[in-house]
C-alpha cells in the first residue's frame, strides 16, 4: 500500500507538470473521445466542455475559498476570516465574520437555514481547527474543536444531521453527531497527502472535498496530492474505503459536486481545470484555463430560476501567495449545465 501511495504521488507530479507545459503550448486539456451514452454535466455528452463567465470579482489578495447555495438561492462564499452572501438579485454583503488569523474553508447550510464552516490557521502560534455556525449576520459561534494539529477543510450534511468534515492535513474524516459529539469517522493512506510531491506546493493535503451521492450509501471525497477520489461507506458497523477514481487529470483536485444524473464535478485547483468522474469513473477535463484561476469550489443553483447553473469559486490561490507565476484573478463564476445538481441534504 506505502508502494502504491508513493507511486501515485510521483504520477501526480509528473502530471501537473505535464498540465502547465500543455496549457503554455495551447494544447486541449482532453484529447480523449467521449464514451458512448456518458451523461456529462454540460449536456449530452461528458466531452461538451463548460464555457464560465464573470459574476463577481474580488479584491487584491482576496482568495475566496468554498461557495455553497440556500433554498432562496443566496450564495455564500468563505473569504478570509468571513462569509460573504450575495443574494439572487446580486446585492453583496458580509454575512459572519471569524476570529482575526483564522481562515473560514468549507460552507454549507444546515437544516436548521444556519450557515457552517471550518476553519484553519496559517499561524503556527493560533490554532483555528474549528467547526463554526452562523444562523443570523454578525459573528460566529464556534460548534465544535478539533486537532489543533489539523486543518479542517470541507463539510457535508447527511439526512440525519451529522456533519461530516475533511481535514487534508490529518489525512481525516471527521464526524460531528447532531448532539455534537466528535469523532474519528475514518482515516488511513488512501487519505493522507503525499509530503514528497505536494500537489499544491506550500504543503502535502490529502482528502479535501466532499460530497454525498444521492441515497447517501457512500460519500466521496477528493484526494488533492493523491489524484483521487474516494468512496467510503457509511453504512454499516464500519465505514469502508475504496478508490472510486484515479487519473492524473485529478492532481490537485479540490472541491466536489454531485448533478442529479450522478456524475461528480471536481474542481482541479492546481491545473485550473474543471473536470467530471462519470459514475463508471471515468474522467474527463470539461474547462480548463482562462477565468478557471485555481478553481475550489462548486455549487449548483438551486432554485427553479438558476437550477441550470453551476457556480464555481475561482480562489487564485498559487497565484495570490506567489506559488505559481501570473496575475491573480479570484472571482465568482458561473456556466449552464444541462443536468441539475443534487439537491444538499
Amino acid at each position: 500500500m506505502k508502494k502504491l501511495w508513493l507511486l501515485s504521488g510521483v504520477v501526480c507530479a509528473l502530471s501537473l507538470l505535464a498540465a502547465a507545459q500543455a496549457t503554455a503550448s495551447g494544447e486541449s486539456p482532453d484529447d480523449t473521445p467521449a464514451g458512448a451514452g456518458e451523461a456529462g454535466l454540460g449536456g449530452g455528452s461528458a466531452a461538451q466542455r463548460l464555457v464560465f463567465r464573470p459574476l463577481l470579482a474580488f479584491g487584491e489578495g482576496e482568495i475566496p475559498e468554498s461557495i455553497t447555495s440556500d433554498e432562496q438561492g443566496n450564495l455564500y462564499i468563505s473569504v478570509g476570516s468571513a462569509i460573504r452572501r450575495r443574494t439572487p438579485a446580486g446585492v453583496v454583503s458580509e454575512f459572519a465574520t471569524l476570529p482575526a488569523s483564522i481562515f473560514a474553508l468549507g460552507v454549507k447550510v444546515g437544516r436548521d437555514g444556519c450557515v457552517y464552516t471550518a476553519s484553519t490557521s496559517l499561524d503556527p502560534a493560533v490554532e483555528g481547527a474549528f467547526v463554526w455556525r452562523a444562523c443570523q449576520p454578525g459573528p460566529a459561534e464556534q460548534v465544535a474543536a478539533l486537532d489543533p494539529a489539523g486543518g479542517p477543510n470541507d463539510l457535508a450534511f447527511d439526512a440525519d444531521d451529522n456533519l461530516f468534515v475533511t481535514d487534508p492535513v490529518l489525512g481525516r474524516l471527521w464526524k460531528i453527531d447532531a448532539e455534537g459529539g466528535t469523532s474519528v469517522f475514518v482515516e488511513g493512506p488512501l487519505l493522507a497527502g503525499d509530503p514528497a510531491a505536494p500537489a499544491l506546493l506550500f504543503r502535502p493535503l490529502g482528502v479535501n472535498g466532499i460530497a454525498f451521492d444521492g441515497n447517501e450509501r457512500f460519500v466521496y471525497l477528493s484526494n488533492t496530492d493523491q489524484g483521487t477520489i474516494l468512496r467510503v461507506r457509511t453504512r454499516g458497523p464500519s465505514p469502508s474505503v475504496a478508490v472510486f477514481a484515479e487519473d492524473v487529470r485529478l492532481c490537485g483536485a479540490d472541491g466536489i459536486a454531485f448533478d442529479r444524473g450522478g456524475t461528480l464535478l471536481v474542481n482541479v485547483n492546481a491545473t485550473d481545470s474543471v473536470a467530471s468522474v462519470s459514475r463508471a469513473g471515468h474522467v474527463r477535463v470539461l474547462a480548463q484555463g482562462g477565468l478557471l484561476d485555481a478553481p475550489s469550489s462548486a455549487v449548483f443553483g438551486a432554485t427553479r430560476r438558476d437550477r441550470h447553473q453551476v457556480y464555481v469559486t475561482a480562489s487564485a490561490f498559487s497565484r495570490t501567495l506567489g506559488l505559481q507565476p501570473g496575475t491573480p484573478q479570484p472571482a465568482l463564476l458561473v456556466a449552464d449545465v444541462h443536468t441539475p445538481g443534487l439537491p444538499l441534504p
